[in-house]
């Protein structure tokens, strides 16, 4: 018989739905499990809440996969393998943000701290090397540097003005669960979503699109994608997101070593792709921001390429 630890259920994401779900993979601290595009985690109180998150405390992956069980989430109750979990209202995690109360002065002073814990404590190969050049020593081999300078180029076109061809060029492009290049791209979803919560400007034309051609055969990147550009955050990118608009230096410190602990450099590069989204607000409006237009209700993954097609007859209107 084997023996399974006493675990509690300690929040679950607004982003969980009904359903039951297939085993999928398995780490050191998350299960995951997914039904035809849509992944659920299962995840120890180390990771944290987010939208797709069931958070449990005494969590062991192995003695809980050992029967590679089907997840089944329910009204009130989630049930894998012989466990059942009853959960109520209050244990709905909310991955939304808001931005009120802030101040410009103070969020110009705490991008400046972050930018420095980027450029002086993120992993050696994470894509900092984007604001200090001085890092592209730490990609030495053929595969690094060819990895390195396909970055660069695919972030040069973002931010030059050929929004597509960058993001194309960024897909996809590294190693691990989420590759770097997506990584970015998710940062800068949520920059675009956080400018726009700011009132710099009307984003979503280019949010969609990006969206629409980040997509690739990774379910993970898929996933994360879909969240950020939907402004659905992890427990971690929230806590940033308001250490830099409300909080201290102390906390924008603490929140940003709790983002650079996920994965091997998933939470840095995601970092320095919100960082060059908005560090420079003006900018961003004037190469992304577009008239209000209506978006309606899509499921996820579910989206017309309506905002690519017209973006690729209008790309005049994305260069500087």
């Amino acid at each position: 018989m084997v023996f399974l630890p006493v675990m509690t259920l300690l929040s679950i994401g607004d982003q969980v739905q009904q359903g039951d779900y297939l085993f999928h993979s398995r780490f050191a601290r998350s299960i995951h499990f997914a039904s035809n595009d849509r992944l659920v985690s299962l995840v120890d109180e180390g990771i944290g809440p987010g939208p797709l998150n069931i958070v449990f405390r005494d969590f062991s992956s192995e003695e809980v996969t050992s029967c590679r069980p089907a997840l089944r989430v329910g009204l009130n109750v989630v049930v894998f393998g012989s466990r059942r979990f009853r959960f109520t209202h209050n244990h709905c995690y909310r991955s939304n943000f808001e931005v009120d109360g802030w101040c410009p002065s103070r969020l110009c002073r705490q991008l400046s701290v972050f930018e420095e814990l980027l450029t002086g404590t993120s992993h050696p190969q994470s894509l900092s090397f984007l604001l200090d050049s001085r890092r592209l020593k730490n990609f030495q081999s053929g595969v690094q540097r060819a990895f390195s300078k396909q970055i660069l180029h695919g972030v040069q076109q973002v931010f030059s003005g050929n929004l597509l061809i960058g993001i194309r060029a960024l897909k996809g492009c590294g190693w691990g669960l989420t590759p770097s290049g997506d990584d970015f791209i998710a940062g800068l979803l949520i920059g675009l979503t956080l400018l726009q919560k700011m009132q710099h400007g009307n984003f979503q034309n280019a949010i969609d699109a990006i969206f629409t051609a980040s997509l690739g055969d990774n379910l993970f990147s898929n996933t994360f994608l879909d969240l950020a550009s939907r402004g659905l955050l992890s427990g971690r990118i929230k806590d940033l997101i308001s250490a830099l608009m409300r909080g201290g230096e102390g906390a924008v410190r603490t929140s940003t070593e709790k983002l650079f602990a996920v994965g091997g450099t998933s939470g840095a590069d995601l970092g320095t792709g919100f960082f060059m989204t908005v560090r420079d607000e003006g900018a961003a409006a004037r190469r992304w921001g577009r008239p209000p237009k209506g978006r309606g209700s899509v499921e996820p993954f579910q989206r017309s390429r309506a905002a690519e097609i017209q973006l690729k007859g209008d790309a005049e209107a994305f260069v500087l």
